[in-house]
């Protein structure tokens, strides 16, 4: 057979749709399983981060020694850059989570696919992520300003603010 007839038979353009599609199906698994990952590791090092700063906060407290205080913050700048980052990192998870999303939701898009037996090149799982270094900064800045983010550790710097107010005078 020559590649032209290999590419007309459809026994073959059926086992690549078939194969499309488990990559398809796998590749959703997959960006799934990414962020509930990522949210489980986001959890463990708000909790961590929590309690390291409690931690200093309560030495400081006890050993009536408040110049420890100010570390409070340095643990809270640190937590809130990693948790950014991992954020940031999710992000490009949820956009690819929402465009399989908007494939599914498009009714006449899904029929074209299944009609051509061919899924479109962009939504086939993408092993890597190709983004500039510009676009994953502000995916970074996005992680840190996100209100779920911000919110918890503004306020724990409020809190040590006003322990330091406390304690020091």
């Amino acid at each position: 057979m020559t590649k032209q007839s290999l590419a007309n038979d459809p026994s073959i353009e059926s086992e690549r749709f078939a194969f499309q599609l488990r990559v398809l199906e796998d590749g959703a698994k997959a960006i799934q399983h990414h962020i509930e990952r990522i949210d489980d590791i986001l959890f463990k090092a708000k909790a961590s981060g929590v309690t390291v700063w409690v931690a200093i906060i309560g030495w400081s407290v006890t050993s009536e020694n408040e110049i420890l205080l100010p570390l409070g913050f340095v643990v809270i700048l640190g937590f809130w850059l990693l948790e950014g980052f991992f954020r940031g990192i999710q992000a490009r998870y949820l956009i690819s989570s929402s465009h399989l999303t908007s494939f599914f939701g498009d009714d006449k898009l899904l029929n074209s696919t299944f009609e051509s037996r061919h899924v479109p090149s962009h939504i086939i799982y993408p092993m890597t992520f190709e983004e500039s270094n510009l676009e994953k900064l502000r995916m970074y800045a996005k992680g840190l300003i996100a209100p779920s983010v911000a919110t918890m550790y503004l306020f724990l710097g409020f809190v040590n603010y006003l322990l330091w107010l406390a304690v020091g005078n």
